[in-house]
Formats: C-alpha cells, structure tokens, sequence
C-alpha cells in the first residue's frame, strides 16, 4: 500500500520543544533586561560615547537531518544601526552567517546545521545540545546592548517515540488508548501526568487472550524511577463497568470521641481509598503500589477470550501508621506506611455531661481525612507489552476504511476531546519519493450525537501534539490493515501521513 508510506518525522517532544523556544524567542525578542540598572561609558567597544544597558537573549532551534537551518533578526524588536559578533561565526555544530537588510544594517541571520559534522550525527532521539554565539547592538540612540543567540539542536526523534495522555481522561469512559507492544516489537511509553493530587489518569488496551502481559511503571532507566508517586491498577473493564463503583463515595465524619456524635461530614471517592476498602475486588486484576514493595513491573495471565483491560493511575494515600501519637503526619517518611487510609486526626478537645449528673470529661474531637503521599506533578511512564497475539487480528466497527483507487479515506468514528465525528478524508497528492509526505485533506465532518465510550480501536486527535491516531485502517483493495499516524496542521486544515505500520 505505497498511499500509506512509513515516514518519521517530528515527535512530540520535538514539537513541544520547538513550541517552547518559539514562544521563548517572541517573549526574550521584545525585552531588554538591565541586570542592574545602567552602566555609562562602559562596554567592550571602549567608545567613551556609548551606555551599556542590559542584555537581550534571542533562542532558535534546528533538527538533524530534518530542519537544518533557521533565520531571523538579530536586533529583535530593537532599534539598531550595527552589531558587532564577539564570538566565532563557527559553532560546534554549525556556522552563523550575518547579512545585511533592506536598509543596509547587519541584522540578518542564518544559522546552518552541519549535519555531516560526527557530533552532530551522533546525537540521539533524546539528545538537545546548543550552539551559542555573544555579540553587542549598538541602537540609534548609541546605547550598547549585549545579546546572545542561541541555537538548540534537537536529535531528529521519530514521531512514534512516545505517546502521550489525551486530557481529559478522568473517567473510564474517557481512557486514552494504549499502543501496546508484543513479542516483536516493544511498546511505547505513554507519558502521563497527575495534575493534582487527586488526578485520575484512564488508558485502555486489549488483547485477544492466552497470553501473559507486560506492564512497567517507571520501570529502570526511565527519568521517574526514584519516585513513588504513583499506583498503577489493571481491570477487567467489562467487570470494572459491571461493578459499578467508579463514582462510589465515601463519608468522612468530624466526630466527638466518647459519643461518637457526628459533627460534619464530607464526601471523597479517591480510588487509592476505594482500593483500599475493596471496591475492586470483584474486577482488580493487577497492582503496582509503592506504598508496599519496590517492583516497577507486572505481568498478568489473560483468558481465551478476546477483551479490554482499563488501567488507572493515582496518587497513593498515606497510612494511619504515619502518623504520630498526636495525630500529626511524621517527617521523613520514606513510604505510606502500614494501616487504613482513613487517617483520624485530633481536633480539638469539648466538655461532655456524659451521665447529665454535672460532671464533665474532656472529649476528643476527631476528624476523618485522606492525605495523599507523596505526591509528585512530574510525568511518569507507562508501558504495556503483549507478548501473544496481535491485537488488531480482528477488525472492529470503529475501523477506518482506506480505498487507494479512489484515494478517499471513511472514519466512521473519530474523539476529538470528548466529542465524536464521522469523517471524510481524501489524498490530495501521490509520492513520487521517499522523502515526499503523503497529506489528506478533510473532505467533510459531521458530529455525531452519540456518548463517548472507551474503544481501543477508536481514532483519536490529541491537540497536545497535533496527532491523529488510526489503530486500524483497511486498505480495501489490499486487505492490508495499518496502524496510522497523521500530523493535523490547523493553518491549513490537511493531515500529513507520518507512520503507517501492518499490524496484521
């Protein structure tokens, strides 16, 4: 199927660098900072003539083998007559050239990547090294600013390095879909993130059965394996929704000891504290919990049957035994500790007539809290593994259908955020060569009024990196199915094919 050629291009974490500095650039371009106020005939130029003021600090970035060369305008948003460079034109990596404009003043810059440079090519997926070069503006006002040019080299990743969690994805019935591994090829990691506390993180896979399955959270050498910030969980998801206890809710009570007379109440439905009261029991497969052991991996055995597995991310809770006589949580507490998750803590004290005779006892006021511990908001990894059968062997409804005669593409179903679209797509060019990107124009979308459910056959739009996700589109005339990756550009509303894999 020569319409679906395999191309990697730009990765996530590419394009959100590139984002980054981009935003960086248009930020540092319009400001001047004075380290310290002004500085009068001074400067390396030695002109008794010229005040120095501040810095000005320009970023740009290029990509091996992939976008070799950046341009721009060194005198920012300033006024300026000239510039002088104070370093080498020649980088580590490449070379700076400085021409003149349209009005004759040298702030014109070129910066070109030697990608035939050893350094260069020997940088990898994750690697970011930089070029830098000082020069001095002199303004029209005869004021002399230092700048610096920076220049970030990123190391060409393939778009498919990582995945990344689709927000919102609170609820089971929102998970983002896994691109799991199996016996030939490793999966991807999905990267995550709980933004608070109580965060809730839904992903979901499948598997056609008789086969053991391979999870990792954190596992050795990922950049979040000395944390303990996290608890992975696995469920059946047809026992899971069956179960009914997604939403569940537990009271917390403010009481008086001795009488057991409720104060105030509130209500909580942490997962970590639904676990831990067994609400899963009836459809928990599996568990990574650092609050008990250090193993970052779980295997799993699956039955015969073709099914979905749910997995959730949370943060744990910290234990009764972790906190002190006086109800107060201990310092230094490497783990969660042993005991319930609803931790009673001391209040207050009230007089109780406990007998109405006059003679009053102190009373203790006890309130019910969960806390979560530790708590981290950096990113984690997951990654899943099969290590059986295919898991796109059979077709689903929710396929994408691909007729390369015609060149017209049918998504019966699409999640663009929590919202699905039936969509038409149609090839608007032919490849006549590897390095050529085959693009598709969106030929019509229709929302459609359904509820969105958990489907890891669904296609699904991530805006945190503009891909399009098709888990399975059937070539019509080949019978051929692939897994598909686009790259959505919202200026011009086309796609352009990124990877297209057989998965079968």
């Amino acid at each position: 199927m020569k319409k679906w050629n395999v191309m990697n291009k730009v990765s996530m974490l590419a394009m959100l660098l590139i984002l980054l500095l981009i935003f960086a650039w248009g930020a540092s371009a319009q400001t001047i900072r004075p380290p310290g106020g002004n500085t009068s005939n001074g400067g390396s130029s030695g002109d008794t003539n010229t005040t120095v003021i501040g810095h000005l600090e320009l970023v740009a970035t290029v990509i091996k083998n992939e976008k070799p060369e950046v341009s721009g305008n060194l005198f920012g948003e300033l006024d300026g007559t000239s510039l002088r460079l104070l370093d080498s034109p020649t980088g580590q990596y490449g070379y700076l050239d400085i021409t003149f404009d349209f009005f004759g003043r040298n702030n014109v810059f070129r910066y070109v990547l030697r990608n035939d440079l050893p350094q260069v090519q020997a940088l990898g997926p994750n690697d970011v090294v930089q070029d830098t070069f000082h020069y001095q503006v002199i303004t029209t006002n005869n004021i002399e600013v230092d700048a610096k040019l920076t220049i970030y080299i990123l190391g060409n990743p393939s778009v498919s390095f990582d995945n990344v969690e689709i927000e919102f994805n609170n609820s089971s019935n929102e998970a983002s879909p896994i691109h799991a591994g199996n016996a030939a090829q490793m999966g991807q990691h999905m990267r995550g993130q709980l933004t608070t506390s109580s965060d809730r993180d839904w992903f979901i896979f499948n598997s056609l059965g008789n086969e053991i399955i391979n999870l990792e959270l954190c596992p050795e050498g990922s950049h979040c394996k000395d944390e303990k910030a996290w608890v992975m969980y696995v469920f059946d998801a047809d026992r899971f929704r069956n179960e009914g206890n997604e939403n569940k809710t537990i009271t917390l009570r403010t009481y008086i000891d001795l009488t057991n007379e409720t104060l105030s109440t509130t209500q909580t439905n942490h997962p970590y504290l639904l676990y831990d009261k067994g609400y899963f029991n009836n459809s928990l497969i599996g568990i990574i919990d650092p609050c008990f052991g250090d193993r970052r991996t779980l295997d799993i055995g699956v039955g015969s049957q073709p099914k979905s597995y749910l997995v959730l991310i949370t943060s744990p809770l910290l234990r009764s035994s972790g906190l002190d006589e006086e109800g107060n949580i201990k310092n230094n507490l490497d783990s969660c500790g042993s005991g319930d998750t609803l931790l009673k803590i001391k209040k207050g004290q009230v007089k109780i007539d406990i007998n109405s005779d006059g003679i009053t006892e102190d009373a203790d006021i006890i309130e019910e809290v969960i806390a979560a511990h530790p708590y981290s908001d950096d990113q984690y990894t997951l990654r899943v593994t099969r290590t059986g059968a295919d898991p796109f062997a059979v077709l689903s409804p929710s396929s994408v259908t691909f007729d390369s005669i015609g060149q017209k593409a049918n998504v019966a179903k699409m999640r663009v955020n929590n919202q699905l679209y039936s969509v038409k797509l149609e090839q608007l060019n032919t490849p006549i060569s590897a390095d050529m990107l085959s693009t598709f124009g969106i030929k019509s979308i229709q929302q459609l009024d359904e509820p969105l459910t958990a489907d890891p056959y669904l296609p699904t739009y991530n805006p945190a990196n503009q891909i399009v996700r098709f888990p399975q589109v059937l070539d019509t005339q080949s019978g051929i199915v692939y897994s598909v990756e686009m790259l959505y550009h919202p200026e011009s509303n086309i796609l352009s094919l990124l990877k297209a894999t057989p998965v079968n």
